[in-house]
């Protein structure tokens, strides 16, 4: 755990302080976001699969370090990722002390819509206090409306491609996976809807393919994914710094995006729009209505179907590029004059 919190600020100073703040490592979704809300986004690490009094500790230690953020940033709006709870709960204080306006913005993902943290203690009633309450997709927000939350503020903030990626690659991924090409990434983290053993299953149909599997092994682990014997032609780097990870997207021959949830939507799917990459998706209702534009939809739970998939994506490589890179502007487009521009109004 960080003693100081990783920050990311991007694009000119905005006209309205503003700070995201979360507690984890890393998120795509916000510093994609940054730019067009002028945020500076703030991590700050919680540590994985620790035990309940570890935890407990780490996150009064991330309540200390968000509370001292945010009394030197004296941001007018504050943006948290939800889960975890009691970061709301730091926010809402900082409002209530503060001698100047402030907004609590909850973006709230998934996991906050399921059990534990839909029942966490006071979660309920915290979230009917934040100013504007967010969450990912039109299936959540039905589920958040059968939960109660405040349907007043509750609103849809999609993730936004993060556009103008496509770029050279710069050599870092080439030096840390020595594996010829062409390459299928997924980047993972080896949930419990990731289709592990299936992509693994396919990865032994097509032996011609390079599959790169990102993501924490000992996650792996506790979902119960098995990663024993196997095949030559899959590589697992492990969880990778940022400008790695980055890198490895630019070098992708295709991007591979599978759930077997549906309603889930996948931040790697607009990751390969940002990029410019070709798409492979799994072909649930979700994700056939936001990226279907683009990309090879798969069934999920078929091994020759994600063979088939990859193979149809890298044959025809050059126009799924471009696919990728129009859906990517079109949904950032519509994303900020519809969706960003509903927030905006809530927080004006």
């Amino acid at each position: 755990m960080a003693d100081a919190p990783r920050r990311a600020t991007v694009g000119d100073e905005p006209a309205m302080s503003s700070i995201f703040v979360a507690w984890t490592a890393f998120q795509r979704r916000q510093v994609s976001m940054a730019p067009h809300c002028g945020c500076q986004t703030v991590f700050f690490p919680v540590a994985r699969h620790a035990g309940r009094l570890a935890k407990a500790w780490t996150y009064l230690a991330n309540a200390w370090r968000t509370w001292r953020c945010l009394r030197s940033a004296r941001p007018g709006v504050v943006w948290v990722q939800l889960p975890q709870v009691p970061l709301l709960w730091v926010a809402l204080l900082y409002r209530a002390l503060s001698r100047s306006k402030v907004s609590v913005v909850a973006d709230c993902h998934n996991a906050q819509l399921r059990p534990p943290w839909s029942r966490f203690p006071l979660a309920l009633s915290s979230l009917r206090r934040a100013d504007v309450v967010l969450v990912h997709n039109q299936a959540m927000l039905a589920q958040a409306r059968a939960l109660g939350w405040p349907m007043d503020h509750l609103r849809v903030l999609e993730d936004v491609p993060p556009v103008g990626k496509a770029q050279a690659p710069n050599g870092t991924a080439r030096r840390l996976i020595a594996r010829a090409k062409p390459w299928v990434v997924f980047p993972g983290s080896f949930a419990a809807d990731e289709p592990i053993g299936e992509i693994l299953a396919a990865a032994r149909l097509a032996p011609e393919i390079c599959f790169i599997l990102t993501g924490r092994i000992e996650t792996a682990r506790r979902h119960g994914h098995v990663l024993d014997d196997l095949p030559a032609n899959v590589v697992l780097p492990g969880f990778l710094p940022v400008d790695a990870f980055d890198d490895l997207l630019r070098e992708a021959d295709a991007v591979l995006g599978l759930t077997k949830v549906e309603g889930i939507q996948l931040s790697v799917c607009n990751e390969a729009l940002g990029f410019g990459r070709p798409l492979v998706t799994s072909d649930t209702r979700l994700l056939r209505e936001m990226f279907g534009a683009a990309a090879v939809l798969v069934d999920t739970a078929s091994p020759a179907s994600i063979a088939q998939g990859c193979r149809a994506a890298l044959a025809d490589a050059g126009r799924r590029s471009a696919l990728s890179v129009a859906l990517g502007q079109q949904r950032l487009a519509a994303w900020t004059c519809d969706q960003l521009a509903e927030v905006q109004r809530l927080l004006r």
